[in-house]
């Protein structure tokens, strides 16, 4: 195998790993398994040289990755800290440390370069900074817009699996509102 000159073998060479992943045996196939670990460091070399990936949002990665495994916001606590420790980490009051960010990115199997990315943290108010009206912001979901924002600034190799992701919870949602 060779190095891919063009985005078209790059794609056949990705639709080739995942058929060499998904035959029977192929565990058990020490020939197939080679095959599959040349090719996959020949894609992930392509991707290196030709993508120009802005990683995605470590904060937002991590509750994607907390929605996918079902977990609270209690079930960091042990990787991060206190449960108001995991709330300001989270609302990105507070930045992830790399002790947080080597536990999380175990726990959570993750690659710790998708966690040890710079933020934006949000200036936490003082209470003179309150809005005029007296009242409390109201945190908004998410709009698709800004979900396809922070999708196509993930590495191309998260990029579908996140998006079938989304598609997942918002089709369970559908169903749990049909219900």
């Amino acid at each position: 195998m060779k190095m891919f000159r063009n985005e078209e073998e790059y794609n056949k060479a990705v639709a080739l790993l995942e058929e060499l992943g998904d035959r029977e045996g192929f565990e058990e196939n020490e020939k197939l398994v080679k095959q599959f670990e040349l090719l996959s460091d020949l894609i992930e070399a392509y991707e290196n040289k030709n993508a120009n990936i802005d990683v995605g949002n470590p904060i937002e990665i991590i509750k994607l990755k907390m929605e996918y495994m079902g977990l609270k916001q209690k079930d960091l606590q042990p990787y991060i800290g206190s449960s108001g420790i995991v709330s300001e980490v989270l609302n990105k009051k507070r930045g992830l440390s790399k002790s947080m960010i080597r536990k999380l990115s175990e726990f959570l199997h993750l690659d710790q370069n998708l966690l040890n990315t710079p933020y934006d943290l949000i200036d936490v108010p003082t209470k003179s900074a309150k809005p005029s009206n007296g009242k409390a912001e109201q945190n908004h979901a998410i709009s698709d817009v800004q979900l396809f924002a922070e999708i196509s600034s993930l590495p191309a190799n998260l990029r579908q699996e996140v998006s079938d992701f989304v598609a997942f919870l918002k089709y369970r949602k559908k169903q749990k509102t049909v219900v």
